[in-house]
């Protein structure tokens, strides 16, 4: 194997973030060094270096195979708090700045900084996945002398023109996480909507609203105080419009209490006197003695219905959300199910797709498949055909992919060691063993990569086939990222100033590989 070593000198490393479906994330670690990262932006890797205060840009390329490694940086302020991808993979947003606190969005690709002056140390940041809007609040964990009022959130518009300022809100109680809905129209408006969630309560922020009876709104998870307090765990947000309930959007909340799941019905406000733009009703709908997750689905032909999973028995609720009816019915696992996963498969006939479910738990070798459009209500004639379906896996799964491309209908099952593939069209699970734990996965044309905990080495899967083949590195693999224009992974190893190893996708072999050391020392000399 090549290798390119630079002068050494004492810097660290954190966890890579891997794009397309992601990896299974290490967990974070740190030594008392200098340089944090890389984090993942689009096709470059960004690290933090904290003594000169500069990101460091590093393009991982197939020309660096045989020549230099393309190394960039960038100055950034003092005292960062926190540096973290926006998700536009062109940006970074950088935290910090001591006793002058600020935000610096900085464009990796294009270049530019935007810095917008903060009125508070924060040190958590809720990104919006259509790249319009971040929320900044306090964590409570600051260790200072200064009072921070936790209740408070601090508004970025991100949009093109927007102010050059954060908008200061204190909601009605401190928010533990922040969910954006997407953006939706009713009645002619377009709205915005960001939900701080908080013990029994939801604060709803309407980011593009001018009066301030808009501008936050309470919505009670619980009826008195005296109830038991309800912590939201899972947030639903439907925009798409509901055949049965025309202009109007729904967003769906489970707590950690209870049977039901609350379902908030948002639709423009029906007096013209009213000085706010939306009118809020609440309903409660039963899912089950004790439910842990939730799907939303638009089924053809009888509407929105509600998959909920039981967290205490092998067993799962649907519910039809117009009428509040609802049936509970077994699943054939061993264990209650813990998680549900959503996809599309081909239907019997080939001639296109449903959607169906896979629900699993992390103690159990069972998996079970469910046809959504097969379960019925007791007071509905039964559909004929195999509603449910168990899949037995060698172990239990960790972690699950799916491949809905046209030719490739699988589903991919990563164990502790090893994984699984599940054929869609024959409901039978064949095993691939592995070279240990699994600490990162990245899929590529109809291929998964991965790296192994404590293991020198990188495998490929053809997810069709179940075909394998691998490479053997020099160093131990801590995690994979993927540069799919360039069919390149990069394989981080951690290590005094970043080490990264490139080799191709199409081309897995060891004396194709080549490792660069000390990646955020280079070009630093020559400053």
């Amino acid at each position: 194997m090549q290798t390119n070593k630079p002068l050494a000198v004492a810097l660290t490393a954190l966890t890579l973030m891997a794009a397309g479906c992601g990896p299974i994330e290490p967990e974070p670690w740190t030594d008392d060094q200098n340089t944090f990262g890389p984090l993942q932006v689009g096709e470059e890797l960004v690290y933090y270096d904290e003594v000169r205060d500069e990101l460091v840009m590093v393009e991982p390329t197939r020309d660096a195979l045989w020549g230099e490694l393309k190394v960039e940086r960038m100055e950034t302020m003092r005292q960062v708090s926190v540096i973290e991808a926006l998700g536009d993979d062109e940006s970074i947003y950088v935290l910090g700045g001591g006793a002058t606190p600020e935000l610096r969005l900085h464009n990796i690709v294009e270049g530019g900084t935007r810095t917008i002056a903060l009125n508070s140390p924060y040190d958590r940041a809720d990104i919006d996945p259509h790249g319009e809007f971040m929320v900044l609040r306090h964590s409570g964990s600051q260790n200072t002398d200064e009072a921070r009022n936790l209740n408070e959130v601090a508004v970025i518009d991100l949009r093109e023109g927007a102010d050059e300022s954060a908008e200061v809100l204190t909601l009605f109680s401190r928010a533990r996480d922040v969910v954006f809905a997407p953006p939706f129209e009713l009645d002619g408006q377009e709205y915005r909507l960001a939900l701080g969630l908080a013990t029994s309560e939801i604060t709803l922020m309407d980011l593009d609203a001018e009066r301030p009876a808009d501008k936050l709104r309470a919505i009670p998870l619980t009826v008195s105080q005296a109830d038991t307090p309800r912590t939201p765990v899972q947030v639903e947000v439907v925009v798409e419009e509901d055949p049965q309930a025309p202009g109007t959007v729904s967003i769906f909340v489970l707590t950690d209490v209870g049977s039901d799941i609350t379902q908030i019905v948002l639709q423009p406000a029906a007096r013209a006197e009213s000085n706010r733009r939306l009118d809020i009703a609440i309903n409660q709908l039963y899912a089950g003695a004790r439910p842990v997750s939730f799907e939303v689905m638009d089924l053809e032909e009888v509407g929105r219905r509600i998959f909920a999973i039981d967290g205490a028995q092998p067993r799962f609720t649907m519910v039809d959300v117009l009428s509040g009816e609802s049936d509970t019915y077994a699943l054939p696992l061993g264990r209650a199910a813990t998680e549900l996963v959503r996809f599309e498969a081909p239907t019997e006939d080939g001639q296109g797709t449903e959607a169906r479910l896979m629900a699993y738990s992390a103690n159990d070798t069972l998996v079970a498949m469910i046809r959504p459009e097969l379960i019925t209500l007791s007071s509905e004639t039964p559909t004929v055909g195999k509603s449910v379906e168990a899949i037995r896996l060698q172990s239990a799964p960790r972690r699950v992919w799916v491949d809905e491309t046209e030719d490739l209908q699988r589903v991919l099952v990563a164990h502790n060691s090893g994984f699984s593939l599940i054929n869609l069209n024959t409901s039978r699970a064949s095993y691939i063993a592995g070279a240990g734990v699994i600490s990162g996965v990245v899929l590529h044309d109809g291929e998964a990569f991965g790296v192994y905990e404590n293991a020198a080495g990188v495998a490929r899967l053809e997810i069709e086939s179940g075909r394998t083949s691998s490479a053997r590195l020099d160093l131990a693999a801590r995690s994979v990222a993927l540069i799919a224009s360039q069919d390149l992974l990069v394989i981080d190893h951690g290590g005094a100033g970043g080490t990264l190893t490139l080799i191709p996708t199409n081309d897995l072999q060891t004396a194709r590989a080549r490792s660069f050391f000390e990646v955020t020392r280079q070009n630093v000399l020559s400053r």
